[in-house]
């Protein structure tokens, strides 16, 4: 009986811990990371743990960044400012995901060169 006893609280525990990092996970994605007028992450893309790119906007001016748990970089800078970006129509009449910006963004990066 002492046995139960102690396995049903590891259980306990264990399930607590486990509502506590969903409610967690969930509550973080609606906290702004900042209230800065000039700098605002536009999309998030994660790549795999410690490693996801950014698309930013500063000032206005939009650019890529790779990030992850040791490095920052600048992949590149893109010619629309942030109100081109949102603008841009997709067929169904939302916004483009961040996969498909990122799309036409390489397509008109391929045909300047």
């Amino acid at each position: 009986m002492q046995y139960f006893q102690m396995i049903m609280a590891l259980v306990g525990v264990l399930a607590l811990v486990f509502v506590l990092f969903w409610l967690m996970k969930k509550w973080n994605k609606h906290v702004a990371v900042s209230d800065s007028k000039n700098m605002k992450i536009l999309e998030r893309i994660n790549l795999g743990p410690d490693k996801m790119l950014l698309l930013v906007s500063v000032c206005g001016k939009c650019m890529v960044l790779g990030v992850t748990s040791n490095h920052t970089e600048k992949i590149c800078d893109l010619e629309q400012t942030e109100d081109e970006l949102i603008d841009v129509p997709e067929s169904n009449g939302e916004n483009p995901s961040f996969k498909e910006s990122f799309k036409i963004i390489l397509g008109n990066m391929k045909k300047k060169k």
